[in-house]
């Protein structure tokens, strides 16, 4: 919870050069931002993958999309053409003032742009290089540049094969928790580079898989796999290990959670549904036993869940103390009063007149001091040209007329990237 609104941000002077687009690297900048940081983004001609991607509300003054809103606020929004030399120049000054940069890139578009991270940390030995990929840049073997998308690594790290349904069938989780869990991680990576960079001067190159990211998730499963003593060809259901029963279970109107994950909750529950002698009965007095049994204890569970709502049931669990909750529709999370009193969702204006509420940066949950915004489209090209690089309006303008911000017309016997580091324009 936000305790004092004038706390200062920690990451306050460090700059960033964001080249990402979707999810992992957006999200770890968007965090990087909330902290202080300058996250200054880089744009392709016409925006972000995720800047078209709909739902999005449309006004006479433009459009901005869900998903670029949830992932982007407080950053600073540049467009380059980095297969333009120019656009490539203005690149490298960035770089050359940067802290920090991040891509989700994959490698071999990267080489295409001459921005490797690789090369980028033998040419910038004091920055903190961050590669976010699918399966790493070294030691990937076979694996190596392949497209790895978070369902992907879901599947590798094997979270998707303890997601079950009762019938113990794998369920996707239904979000991109790879994404989510290899931007924190990179985040966090990205913190301990910076206390080395302040302390030694020195960059450091952050490799990271999201199948990797994502081990920690089951870190108990693997765990348990390594010395369990028997066959588990009797727990076919939707659990192994967390207790029974324990996942969603249907409602009147709608669906809740609850988990028995000690003999005692599973007592308590009993007498919730008025069936106080199942607590004790020997077929589900114990763990082991009702795994041996686990569709006939979910059967009873339901018989009960389907009967009430979710309130009433919440109530009766709460009251003998088992762990239970609602599950909530997003609708109803945006609406949530205990998420707003706990200061865990931000407002964020949206540029165009309306606002987004949002997930607060739960590693720094003070509000930034200034109003959270999502930038639009190259609004911040100018400033920092001309505040960041130090740039005349006559560079400006002769880098608009080349080509470096992107152009409608074809430039004739453009050099690529990695054949122009800084640009005749800038020289």
């Amino acid at each position: 919870m936000s305790s004092s609104p004038s706390a200062p941000s920690p990451l306050a002077g460090i700059t960033v050069v964001e080249l990402s687009h979707l999810i992992a690297g957006p999200y770890c900048c968007q965090m990087l931002a909330d902290e202080g940081a300058t996250v200054i983004k880089v744009e392709p001609p016409g925006g972000e993958l995720t800047r078209h991607r709909e739902p999005a509300r449309h006004t006479p003054e433009g459009d901005v999309t869900a998903y670029y809103a949830s992932l982007n606020r407080g950053k600073h929004s540049i467009v380059l053409d980095l297969k333009n030399a120019e656009g490539a120049g203005v690149m490298t000054k960035l770089l050359e003032t940067a802290d920090v940069f991040v891509t989700n890139m994959r490698a071999a578009a990267l080489v295409r742009l001459g921005l490797h991270p690789k090369a980028l940390h033998e040419r910038y030995p004091r920055l903190v290089v961050v590669s976010i990929s699918g399966f790493g840049i070294d030691d990937a073997g076979e694996y190596a540049d392949r497209a790895g998308l978070a369902i992907v690594a879901e599947a590798m790290s094997g979270a998707t094969g303890l997601t079950r349904d009762h019938s113990g069938n794998p369920v996707w989780c239904g979000f991109a928790l790879g994404d989510i869990t290899a931007a924190v991680s990179a985040h966090a990576a990205i913190l301990l580079a910076l206390r080395n960079q302040e302390r030694h001067g020195q960059g450091k190159l952050l490799d990271l898989g999201l199948v990797e990211c994502m081990l920690p998730m089951v870190s108990v499963a693997m765990g348990r796999v390594q010395v369990e003593d028997r066959a588990r060809s009797d727990f076919t259901g939707s659990n192994s290990f967390h207790g029974i029963p324990y996942g969603a279970f249907p409602a009147a109107d709608g669906a809740v959670n609850l988990g028995c994950n000690r003999d005692d909750f599973w007592r308590r529950l009993c007498g919730a549904m008025g069936t106080p002698e199942l607590g004790t009965d020997p077929r589900y007095a114990t763990y082991a036993e009702r795994s041996k049994r686990q569709r006939e204890v979910h059967e009873i569970t339901e018989a009960f869940t389907r009967a009430h709502t979710r309130a009433e049931i919440v109530d009766r669990l709460v009251e003998a103390d088992v762990p239970v909750a609602s599950i909530l529709s997003m609708q109803e999370v945006v609406a949530n009063a205990y998420l707003h009193e706990r200061g865990a969702l931000w407002q964020v204006d949206d540029g165009l007149g309306g606002s987004f509420t949002l997930p607060a940066n739960t590693a720094w949950m003070e509000p930034p001091p200034h109003a959270l915004r999502v930038p639009r489209l190259g609004e911040h090209r100018d400033t920092l040209l001309r505040e960041h690089l130090a740039l005349s309006p006559g560079q400006v303008e002769r880098l608009v007329t080349a080509g470096a911000f992107g152009s409608p017309k074809p430039v004739a016997a453009k050099p690529s990237a990695h054949q122009s580091d800084v640009s005749t324009v800038l020289d």
